[in-house]
């Protein structure tokens, strides 16, 4: 790791060491920290860092008008929570809360509130999951599970239709042999005369 000189200005440099103070962590890490996240705040669209600075300002505003921090005190974390609501209500999209293809689950629970309390859970448990190895497996296994249950369904279809159902890991190469001899089945036409 390299070290770096920065020269900083006498009130950025307090409050600095009022962090360092308050985190009980040096001023290099309180500055790596912050740096970071500035990164990280970056790499996130702008409609999301938008929501991110108005929910800080949500709560700046809830603690002064209440008189205490949100996670303090029940009232002003309801007064949080609806801030919050209120504002995120005219900013949702119209139609149908139903998902298409999701290339990125882990799950194929598909309600809203089930989803959310999936999320919050796993990331309380480990912040860091989103980039995780587990999470990677989770994926890995539910697109497996997905080609599965594809399967499955074709394999049903085809009983339906009274057709062989052989070639269940290669459906698409029995797609090709069936329509090979249902052309072979057929009357050939002859050509214009």
């Amino acid at each position: 790791m390299k070290q770096l000189k920065v020269s900083l200005p006498d009130d950025l440099r307090a409050q600095l060491d009022a962090a360092s103070a308050k985190s009980g962590e040096s001023v290099a890490e309180e500055i790596r920290r912050r740096a970071e996240l500035s990164f990280l705040q970056e790499a996130v669209d702008k409609p999301l860092r938008d929501l991110l600075e108005n929910v800080a300002r949500l709560a700046a505003e809830a603690a002064r008008e209440t008189g205490v921090a949100w996670y303090s005190h029940a009232g002003a974390y309801e007064v949080l929570r609806l801030a919050i609501q209120l504002w995120l209500e005219p900013l949702k999209p119209k139609g149908p809360t139903a998902f298409g293809d999701r290339p990125h689950a882990t799950t194929f629970e598909d309600d809203p509130y089930k989803l959310a309390a999936l999320i919050v859970h796993r990331i309380r448990n480990d912040p860091n999951f989103t980039s995780s190895p587990t999470r990677k497996w989770m994926e890995e296994e539910h697109y497996s599970a997905k080609l599965n249950k594809e399967l499955a369904e074709r394999a049903a279809e085809r009983r339906r239709q009274g057709l062989p159902v052989s070639a269940l890991n290669e459906p698409w190469q029995q797609d090709e042999k069936d329509n090979e001899q249902h052309k072979s089945d057929q009357p050939k036409k002859r050509g214009k005369r």
